[in-house]
This record gives C-alpha cells, sequence and structure tokens, in this order.
C-alpha cells in the first residue's frame, strides 16, 4: 500500500477548509483516512494551519509521500527543513539549533516586509500634509484679502474697462461674419414655413 500525506476536502461551498491526512494514494480526495495529521485553512491573510510533527515525520519515515501542496505547506512551517536535516542524519541540538536560526530569518523577512507596507503609505500621506498647509495658507490669505481688496478694486475697474476694448476688436470681425449668414437661414426658413 503506498500512503500519501494529502489535503482532504472539508467546510461548505466557497469556504474550504482542508485537513491533512495519511491516506492510501489509490483511495479518492475525501475517502477514508488512515490518519489526520492536522489541519489548513486558505481562507485567512496569514498562514493558518496547525500540524503534528511527530506523526507527520512518522509517516515520512515510513516512506508516505506529501503530495506538492503538502510540501509547499510544509515549507512555510518550517517542516520541510527539520525533515531535511533529519534525512542527513543531524543530531537533535544541531536540528534546533537550524530551526531556531530558520525562525529568527523568517520573523526578519516578515518584519522587512511589514516595515515596507508601513513605508508606502507615509508617503502618501505626505502630499496630504503639504496639501493641508497649503489650505491653511489659502485659508490666511481670505483674511488679508479684505484689507487688500480695498486698494485693488480701482486697479480693477481699470482692467476691466480695458478688456472689454480688446474684445470688441477681437469680436469685430466675427459680428461681420454672423449677420451675413443669419439672413440667408432666415430666408430659407421662410421659404420652408
Amino acid at each position: 500500500m503506498a500512503v500519501k500525506i494529502r489535503m482532504k476536502r472539508m467546510g461548505r461551498r466557497k469556504r474550504p477548509f482542508y485537513r491533512l491526512v495519511a491516506i492510501d494514494s489509490r483511495t479518492r480526495r475525501d475517502g477514508k483516512e488512515i490518519e489526520r495529521l492536522g489541519w489548513y485553512d486558505p481562507i485567512p491573510h496569514a498562514l493558518s494551519c496547525e500540524v503534528k510533527e511527530e506523526r507527520i515525520i512518522h509517516w515520512l519515515k515510513e516512506g508516505a509521500q506529501p503530495s506538492d501542496t503538502v510540501q509547499n505547506l510544509f515549507k512555510k512551517t518550517g517542516l520541510a527543513l527539520k525533515w531535511h536535516l533529519i534525512q542527513k542524519g543531524k543530531s537533535e541540538k544541531e536540528i534546533e539549533k537550524e530551526m531556531t536560526d530558520w525562525i529568527a530569518r523568517k520573523e526578519a523577512k516578515q518584519q522587512a516586509i511589514d516595515e515596507k507596507k508601513t513605508k508606502a503609505p507615509a508617503k502618501a500621506e505626505e502630499p496630504a500634509e503639504d496639501s493641508a498647509q497649503d489650505a491653511e495658507t489659502v485659508e490666511a490669505t481670505p483674511e488679508e484679502t479684505p484689507v487688500e481688496e480695498v486698494s485693488v478694486e480701482p486697479e480693477t475697474e481699470e482692467k476691466v474697462e480695458a478688456a472689454p476694448e480688446e474684445t470688441t476688436e477681437a469680436s469685430e470681425p466675427v459680428a461681420e461674419e454672423t449677420p451675413v449668414e443669419e439672413p440667408a437661414e432666415e430666408a430659407s426658413d421662410e421659404e420652408g414655413k
């Protein structure tokens, strides 16, 4: 009998939950297992699983083959490294030291990822702070504006008077073209009626 360590699907539709089981390789996916070795929940973002390391190592020593997905899960939990060290013939102390180093590296890597995530939102917040400072200057300007408005109003009137002169010169050629077109349209409207 060839034994596999694989996942047995549980849970409801669109909410999977898996059991890690030692099972005969010829048995269907949800068939009768030999032994339950843990569980895995893929829904949460963090690794959510529990494995019985001693029993898994026992089955691996007996020749059980993990499926690809289970092997990836073993890598994430550190069980693959432990099994590798056992196969090399390392002592218990050496294995414990390697596992402690592995856990430290994993935590350092996770901390670096967390720092990177916190820096990205900080950069996004900086422009918001600048815009808040700009808003303060805009708010400060209206307070000063009433004092300046009294002295600015005469200049504004001159500019307003100058502006229509410029626009009349620019609009004169347009005004000449418009009357020529309008009588032709009016004539065609009268013919249609």
